[in-house]
């Protein structure tokens, strides 16, 4: 392996048996930017994402994914999922969550198949676009209602997704911001606080009433074209982009099914830190010391008076005074 070998290339000779794609090194290599530099967490961090992918991982959300499935459909239309195509002046991406959305029936949201459906938008968009960049979501929930987050919240889906976004994914999510609250029930407001408790101390922003989407972004700045029309843009409805969404999934329906067979028999070879680790404990395990403190005070010095005080240094003190 040569020297310049970059950290994908690295990372897949020392953890994967079978060979990697250009695709998938290309996506290796984003681990140390989401950890700033940091090649050790990006390490931990690349080989949790293996683990979460293959048998017994988060099965519920990255297996069996099949985009025109029933449940996945229904999903589409009760909430709409749109990243955008452009950036911000600061390079960060920007995704749109409409929960629910304005097509939506008045009944439960089911949890399980809009993440799902958000980790396929995901996988898709970093195929298509495998670059390092900071992902911002917008999460509008003016429209939100008691019935819709019955049971939402129950279980772990919720939590397994928070927990691979801050943990696990090559890319991470840097700020969440839930716009329109002033609009909620007391009941769905206290819903939506539990159920995004893991995330609400360090990134999560809520906005009472949000008209443009520039005056909760701080310094950065998302330029009109790239935003919908029902936030101060030009680039369409949030409909007619989410429609364009789940086309996009069906058409990467088999490419979706294959990552899946992939990964889900992709065998990683055991973790080298933590053989070291095993190792060096059983090595401290099996040695034994016995060193009384007579004999540590003779490796320092000969001369010591072997009195009826025991083995030790004894100290003479001068009385005299000098001012």
């Amino acid at each position: 392996m040569s020297l310049a070998a970059s950290f994908g290339e690295r990372w897949a000779r020392d953890n994967l048996v079978r060979k990697t794609s250009p695709d998938e090194l290309s996506v290796l290599n984003l681990f140390p930017l989401t950890c700033d530099g940091d090649e050790e967490e990006a390490a931990t961090r690349a080989r949790k994402y293996y683990n979460a992918r293959g048998p017994g991982g988060l099965t519920e959300l990255w297996h069996k994914r099949h985009p025109d499935d029933e449940d996945i459909l229904s999903s589409c239309q009760d909430v709409f999922i749109v990243p955008l195509r452009a950036r911000s002046a600061g390079g960060r991406r920007l995704t749109f969550v409409k929960l629910p959305a304005t097509t939506a029936l008045c009944r439960p949201l089911a949890a399980r198949a809009l993440l799902a459906r958000w980790l396929m938008i995901l996988d898709i968009r970093l195929r298509e676009d495998p670059t390092p960049g900071e992902e911002v979501v917008v999460i509008d929930v003016c429209d939100l209602q008691p019935t819709h987050i019955k049971n939402h919240f129950k279980g772990s889906y919720w939590k397994d997704f928070i927990g691979c976004m801050r943990t696990t994914y090559p890319i991470r999510f840097s700020e969440v911001h839930i716009i329109n609250t002033d609009r909620l029930k007391v009941v769905s407001l206290l819903m939506l606080h539990i159920g995004l408790y893991p995330w609400r101390r360090k990134i999560i922003h809520m906005h009472q009433n949000t008209h443009k989407l520039n005056n909760i972004m701080g310094a950065d700045y998302f330029p009109p074209e790239g935003l919908p029309y029902e936030y101060g843009g030009r680039a369409g409805a949030m409909k007619d982009l989410n429609d364009e969404w789940t086309k996009k999934l069906l058409l990467n329906s088999k490419w979706l099914q294959k990552e899946e067979r992939k990964f889900y028999q992709t065998e990683l070879k055991s973790d080298s830190r933590r053989r070291h680790r095993n190792s060096l404990k059983n090595l401290l395990s099996n040695s034994s010391y016995d060193i009384s403190r007579s004999q540590s005070c003779r490796s320092l010095d000969t001369n010591i008076d072997e009195s009826a005080y025991g083995a030790y240094r004894l100290l003479k003190l001068d009385n005299t005074f000098h001012v």
